[in-house]
């Protein structure tokens, strides 16, 4: 099996540690920066949308649209990652942990103001222009717990 180089398996864990975080920090032009300019997305094992491809900005949007009004937490471990056939793309696999919880009130299991989700995801990342952006995504959800109406979906 080949591995990566050491500096590029860094280059990947920082984009994704950038990409994770964008969405606990709500920092969107980040997202953006992460990204290549199509980007492929498979959340069909969640049950929220189809596979498709849209631009990066349209991915943006409709992560900001269907989480913006949570409070989030995204971990991920286990990261392994492939060098492809063409050396300026790689796969990136890895383990999550996404902890989210309704922002209009205080945190309460009886209530359901969470909604939990793990798995793994399967990345795909390109080298433009010198850096390593994300152009495809594939999330498979092990399991989910909590208030699934708290997460508004990705398709507005």
């Amino acid at each position: 099996m080949r591995t990566v180089d050491p500096d590029v398996f860094v280059q990947i864990n920082d984009v994704l540690c950038r990409f994770f975080l964008s969405f606990d920090q709500r920092d969107w032009p980040t997202m953006a920066e992460c990204l290549a300019p199509q980007v492929t997305i498979d959340y069909s094992s969640s049950g929220r949308e189809p596979p498709s491809t849209m631009s990066g900005d349209d991915f943006v949007r409709r992560r900001q649209n269907a989480v913006d009004s949570l409070s989030k937490q995204h971990g991920f471990s286990n990261l392994l990652i492939t060098p492809q056939p063409d050396e300026k793309v790689v796969s990136a696999r890895c383990n999550y942990l996404i902890m989210r919880f309704a922002l209009s009130r205080e945190f309460s299991t009886a209530e359901k103001d969470f909604f939990h989700s793990c798995g793994s995801y399967q990345f795909l990342l390109g080298k433009i222009e010198s850096e390593w952006k994300i152009s495809s995504i594939k999330q498979n959800t092990l399991h989910s717990w909590g208030n699934a109406a708290l997460h508004g979906g990705s398709s507005r």
